[in-house]
């Protein structure tokens, strides 16, 4: 349980932090997009291989 919340918060976190660079500097949302899903994807798989 503890390892799924804490999957979701930092899932959470990485998309406010995504956010905030969107109003910050816009032209750099597009490739920080992709190294965002990249890490979303890896602790989504870290969360299955624990659950």
């Amino acid at each position: 349980m503890f390892t799924a919340v804490f999957g979701v918060s930092c899932a959470a976190c990485a998309l406010l932090a995504l956010a905030g660079l969107a109003l910050v500097a816009p032209r750099s949302v597009p490739p920080i997009t992709g190294t965002c899903a990249l890490i979303l994807t890896f602790a989504a798989l870290g969360v299955a291989m624990y659950r």
